[in-house]
């Protein structure tokens, strides 16, 4: 199947650093994602029209590396709208607060995934989906949502080739 998906993500450093956040950065834009905010240990990123999941497989890399800080990611499916500065397209607001929610919710090292972006990714059949895990998160107001948890890759059986 052939889909693209309109992807928001946060990234959250449990530690008052910059430089884990900024190399998150970094390596969104080198996959055509356009930075929305970026302040102290905390970054709001979309990517419009993705052909795959290549933001989350990284974040996943990147949360399960254990480098300090520990990172911690939420995301969510984007709405594009027009109406940004110059005409340019802009991330509705619902997928980037719902971003923002989902890694304030995460555990330092989990990746956490939107129930719509999840069903998306399932649909499709693109990597991770056959690695998500449905959960019920406390949310940072005392809400509770869904949410799917991307759980880590299974390791190779000994003596696999």
């Amino acid at each position: 199947m052939n889909a693209s998906f309109h992807i928001v993500g946060c990234v959250l450093a449990t530690q008052p650093e910059t430089a884990a956040v900024d190399e998150c950065i970094e390596w969104t834009r080198r996959y055509g994602a356009e930075t929305l905010a970026h302040e102290g240990g905390k970054a709001v990123f979309v990517q419009f029209d993705a052909p795959s999941a290549q933001l989350i497989l990284h974040a996943c890399r990147t949360a399960l590396s254990g480098r300090l800080p520990m990172l911690r990611f939420g995301f969510a499916s984007a709405i594009k709208e027009t109406g940004g500065a110059d005409g340019a397209a802009r991330a509705g607001q619902r997928g980037v607060l719902q971003a923002c929610d989902l890694a304030a919710a995460a555990q330092p090292g989990q990746v956490l995934l939107s129930s719509q972006l999840g069903s998306l990714l399932q649909l499709a059949e693109l990597e991770p989906h056959e690695r998500m895990r449905p959960m019920r998160v406390a949310m940072p107001d005392g809400r509770t949502g869904s949410a799917y948890e991307v759980e880590p890759r299974r390791a190779a059986p000994a003596g696999a080739a």
